[in-house]
């Protein structure tokens, strides 16, 4: 239950961020999910679903189509090569990705 409330408020305040600024689910939630204990393609896969959730009440249909077929095929082809690397590669090139995020930003 708690790690429940852990979640909900990590969610919480990682969509907000997101919503005020573009940014701030990758960066929050993925890693978050990690942390909780989640394999990285269960990691991946929740969060992926909860970006798309996110995203799609704030459209309109036309567009969201749109965003979708677009979208969708980098997602699912860069979810496939990224399942292939081993789980702790994995989640070090995330480590990287999110410092190199930090210092661009």
């Amino acid at each position: 239950m708690l790690e429940h409330l852990f979640l909900f408020i990590a969610s919480l305040i990682a969509n907000t961020f997101s919503a005020l600024a573009g940014g701030g689910a990758g960066l929050l939630q993925l890693p978050i999910l990690l942390f909780l204990g989640l394999s990285f393609g269960t990691a991946l896969a929740t969060h992926k679903v909860a970006t798309v959730a996110l995203g799609e009440g704030a459209l309109e249909r036309r567009f969201v189509f749109f965003i979708l077929a677009t979208g969708l095929p980098g997602v699912v082809i860069g979810a496939a090569v990224i399942l292939q690397v081993p789980d702790v590669w994995a989640r070090f090139l995330l480590g990287l990705l999110t410092i190199g995020l930090a210092i661009y930003s």
